[in-house]
């Protein structure tokens, strides 16, 4: 880094920590963007930089795009197991939970710090269906009627309670179906830098946009 890259950088963070960080980022990720040379290691910095700008969660998802099963599967394995190695390595203060393709927590860690949720494979079409499959299953045990079901039953039943608040793509590519109940009022912001390339200037500055936008929540 040179001298005048690293003098924007501090002027930048000297600027965004004079107002409130957004609690909730939460960022998309593919498994090419991992498995490229340096994406875990990207992927540590990434939640470092969240750590050191206040941000209290992390939720990141990584789209899994093998169609078979088996290589699925088999993907799927090979980047828990990684991302287990990751953020076991992370300072004491990062919370962690591991989340598998069916929803269930694969390894988690206790922390005081930013929690970091990481979905593999697990997106918000089946968070969403199997809530509602849930929710069927205390109808036909008559624990609820059909009628009284409402958005907040639906809510109860997610695996990720939070909404984000910031949600970012970095390549420039579409959006996926993370979160999707819980993101309807986020903000959004996609950039064209690959997240081989993304820096924490670049965090900074997508800090920054967020912190000068006018959120209306649908107003």
């Amino acid at each position: 880094m040179s001298f005048v890259t690293s003098f924007y950088e501090k002027h930048l963070l000297q600027q965004v920590t004079k107002y409130p960080s957004p609690e909730h980022v939460s960022l998309v990720l593919s498994e090419t963007d991992l498995l490229q040379k340096g994406g875990f290691k990207k992927l540590k910095d990434y939640i470092l930089w969240c750590r050191q700008l206040g941000v209290k969660i992390a939720s990141i998802y990584i789209d899994v795009l093998d169609t078979e099963e088996i290589l699925k599967s088999e993907m799927i394995d090979k980047l828990t197991s990684k991302l287990k190695e990751i953020l076991s390595k992370t300072p004491n203060d990062v919370g962690y939970e591991i989340y598998e393709e069916n929803g269930d927590v694969s390894s988690k860690k206790e922390g005081k710090g930013v929690q970091v949720y990481v979905s593999v494979g697990f997106g918000g079409r089946r968070e969403v269906t199997n809530a509602v499959i849930s929710i069927l299953k205390k109808v036909k045990e008559g624990k609820i009627k059909a009628s009284e079901i409402s958005e907040k039953d639906i809510e109860s039943n997610l695996v990720m309670k939070y909404e984000p608040d910031l949600f970012i793509r970095s390549g420039g590519k579409h959006l996926s179906d993370f979160l999707i109940w819980q993101s309807i009022y986020s903000e959004f912001y996609f950039t064209d830098v690959n997240w081989h390339d993304l820096r924490k200037m670049d965090i900074i500055r997508i800090i920054r946009d967020f912190q000068k936008r006018q959120r209306r929540f649908g107003k």
